[in-house]
């Protein structure tokens, strides 16, 4: 084997030896079914100046129902200023521990 052979030979082993790795892929596929708001789960009655709440800023939440390519159902909460709409295509990110996050 030649010396400019060697390194073609070790690269195409590379190659088949990552071809034979199966990675999952992090990704879920599905359409939003419904969007609901969630209403605050606690409310500050307590007038002593404790907490802060940015007057500019409403803390809002959404209950996404997404109707995933594989039948099932899944519910996810998101917050944050991008609003879905129901019949709209999303792909939801699986976490290490299996929860589903828009």
């Amino acid at each position: 084997m030649t010396i400019t052979t060697f390194p073609k030979a070790l690269f195409v082993a590379a190659l088949l030896a990552l071809a034979g790795c199966q990675l999952d892929e992090p990704t879920v596929g599905g359409t939003i079914v419904a969007v609901a708001e969630i209403e605050p789960a606690e409310s500050r009655d307590d007038e002593s100046g404790k907490y802060y709440d940015p007057p500019m800023v409403p803390e809002v939440a959404w209950k996404v129902e997404v109707q995933l390519d594989n039948g099932s159902t899944a519910s996810v909460t998101h917050n944050g200023s991008r609003r879905y709409a129901p019949g709209e295509r999303v792909r939801l990110i699986v976490a290490d521990d299996g929860a589903l996050l828009l």
